[in-house]
């Protein structure tokens, strides 16, 4: 009998603990722990972007970039960080021969990021170069260092057909431009206010 009890009464502290702990857990789960002065600025738009590359030869690319533009107040510091990624479709020329011209059209993403201390910059695209004879599908990886709304890096190129890979080369330089005014407008905003 008295075992019974003993037992009986360790469920009940058992319980009690456990609703204590799920109370605990649950009141910490609905509390806000944020300024309220904290304005955060976000869009998503479809821009044009402009780049240009240096390989074997030089090259200019133009096409449309699905911007997300992301920023909020510095928690420290006077410069309020930014984050910009999204999906492209351009296409670019390769004018390193002019009586063979090589364009490549492609499809890429890009993240840029400038927090309170640094920033980077990544990308990814599948490029499809031809010279109307020959093709030669690519995958490039770049990294690099943004400049707000320039991007400038080095970009590693990985050819699944070696056609016109000798012309191309592997190594790039590349710097491309994202022209979206109203994220600028916002983000040079946010600047002026922190400055009163």
């Amino acid at each position: 009998m008295y075992l019974r009890v003993s037992r009986y009464n360790k469920c009940n502290e058992m319980i009690k603990r456990l609703l204590i702990l799920t109370l605990g857990l649950s009141i910490c789960g609905l509390t806000y722990a944020q300024d309220q002065s904290d304005k955060v600025y976000r869009s998503t738009r479809l821009v044009p972007r402009f780049g240009i590359n240096g390989q074997k030869g030089y090259g200019i690319e133009a096409g449309l970039y699905l911007n997300q533009f992301y920023t909020r107040p510095p928690y420290s510091g006077t410069t309020p960080p930014y984050s910009s990624s999204g999906f492209y479709l351009s296409s670019e020329i390769s004018l390193s021969d002019f009586k063979k011209v090589i364009i490549g059209p492609k499809i890429g993403w890009e993240l840029s990021v400038i927090g309170g201390t640094h920033g980077s910059f990544f990308g990814a695209e599948f490029i499809n170069y031809t010279d109307f004879d020959k093709y030669s599908p690519a995958l490039m990886l770049k990294i690099g260092i943004p400049l707000m709304w320039l991007n400038v890096g080095y970009g590693y190129t990985m050819f699944f057909e070696n056609s016109l890979k000798d012309r191309i080369g592997k190594h790039r330089f590349t710097a491309s431009y994202t022209i979206n005014r109203k994220a600028n407008q916002a983000y040079k905003r946010l600047q002026k206010n922190l400055s009163r």
